[in-house]
């Protein structure tokens, strides 16, 4: 007796006097046909191909049959579709949407599929400084770094008069026994500590660090070969830098001295600090105990610490009571006096910092960057590289094509659950592959738009 696995139609309860059967036999289908709006986004970037440019083949031509922009396609679109295993490819390799966006329906060989499997593309990620017998594609980590600030200043027709680079660490959990493992006292397991720069939902940097080691100490490095790169090309614009307290070392606040670069970052609360708004804070307090409602007052002032900081520079508070409680908080900046007032530069600068955490989250949660099972820190800061490019590669298509839609604001999950999950019929004939979509899905209107966008913005390249 066939067991339910095994057999070929899956009988469940009688509805409206029928029997329901289901069966996979629908042929040439897919469940990702709004791929297509991706692709046509990615052709406009020219992200894979770029990203594939930062790689060195050393294969022998004679025996290839994935070229690597093939294969970065592939792992950049499965990503992008919600697909965040390379087991899944050994399905996907298959399927004849996913095959179109790549321009392969079918292999070259008689006994190899139009895309690649699990195997192949795990060698891509594993390769390491040097070729060997296993892997013989050498991902260039340099230029992969720049490529996202380049993809970054390509999106702009002339170049902003000012730009904020958002900055913070995030906790990436680990499980098994990777290179670098650590343990993290503030988060309470083994985790990495990666990196992350935007200029607004623009992903500039994903440097994968681990747990031993302090990413803000180190954020100098990411931050000086991001204005770097920025100045040589838009030698004018003004830069902001904006991170949280631990990023409040002098040795970066100093260096954006010296290289004219603004910063704004949070600063830890200590007794000098408090005793510095002692009266300030009554005020605060006693107004809030008058008015029962939360009351909050604010200072600015120039500021010096005993041993860590080299120079004085101006600090903002913000004294706030809230139900007999005290909440006060500080930052430090470069912005002068006359720029902005204490609160509008704590409440509407400064605190405008936040958004980048939602950035972040769809960074690890709809397109899995916090997937670093891989061995070695090579393969998995390349596995991070790649979540980034499937995040720019949405936002893009979000920015190109999605302006003015239900989906203007939409995260990139939601991105792909409305508009990407279609259900499609792939008929190949002579002349034409035909892709049938459902009468009644429910984002036609925003599916049409995008086309129309994309379309217009391909000619006009």
């Amino acid at each position: 007796m066939q067991t339910e696995c095994s057999a070929g139609a899956y009988e469940f309860p009688a509805s409206c006097g029928r029997r329901v059967v289901a069966r996979f036999d629908g042929g040439r289908m897919s469940s990702d046909g709004g791929v297509i709006l991706v692709k046509q986004a990615d052709d406009i970037l020219g992200l894979s191909r770029r990203f594939a440019a930062c790689f060195r083949d050393e294969r022998h031509p004679a025996f290839v049959e994935y070229r690597v922009e093939d294969l970065v396609r592939q792992r950049i679109m499965g990503l992008a579709l919600g697909y965040e295993d390379l087991n899944d490819h050994d399905a996907l390799r298959h399927d004849p949407v996913m095959g179109l966006v790549s321009g392969r329906l079918s292999g070259s060989r008689a006994n190899c599929a139009a895309l690649a499997g699990k195997s192949t593309l795990n060698r891509l990620e594993r390769s390491g400084q040097q070729a060997d017998r296993y892997c013989r594609i050498i991902a260039d980590h340099e230029a992969l770094a720049t490529l996202f600030v380049t993809l970054f200043m390509d999106q702009h027709e002339r170049a902003p008069a000012r730009i904020v680079l958002d900055v913070d660490a995030t906790d990436d959990r680990i499980h098994g026994h990777q290179e670098g493992r650590a343990f993290h006292g503030y988060y309470g397991h083994n985790c990495y500590l990666p990196l992350y720069v935007f200029c607004g939902d623009h992903l500039l940097s994903a440097t994968l660090r681990t747990a031993d080691r302090d990413p803000r100490k180190e954020a100098l490095a990411d931050i000086r070969r991001i204005v770097e790169q920025i100045r040589s090309r838009w030698p004018r614009v003004r830069i902001l830098v904006r991170g949280d307290s631990g990023f409040a070392r002098d040795s970066l606040m100093t260096w954006c001295e010296d290289n004219h670069v603004d910063f704004l970052f949070g600063l830890a609360g200590n007794t000098r600090l408090y005793d510095r708004i002692a009266s300030l804070s009554a005020e605060v307090r006693d107004e809030a105990a008058t008015t029962g409602r939360a009351a909050r007052g604010f200072a600015s002032f120039d500021w010096i610490t005993k041993d860590s900081w080299t120079r004085r520079r101006r600090v903002v508070a913000k004294a706030e009571w809230r139900h007999g409680n005290r909440y006060h908080r500080f930052i430090v900046t470069t912005l002068p006096q006359g720029m902005s007032d204490p609160r509008h530069l704590y409440e509407q600068i400064y605190c405008a910092r936040g958004d980048m955490e939602n950035r972040i989250k769809e960074c690890q949660m709809d397109l899995f960057s916090d997937r670093t099972s891989s061995h070695t820190i090579r393969a998995n800061q390349l596995r991070l590289w790649f979540s980034a490019a499937a995040y720019v590669l949405l936002t893009a298509l979000q920015r190109l094509a999605l302006g003015q839609t239900s989906l203007e604001t939409a995260t990139c999950g939601t991105i792909r659950a409305r508009l990407l999950k279609i259900a499609t019929r792939v008929t190949l004939s002579v002349r034409r592959i035909v892709l049938s979509m459902p009468d009644m899905f429910p984002c036609q209107h925003e599916f049409a738009l995008a086309h129309a966008r994309l379309r217009r913005l391909r000619q006009a390249i």
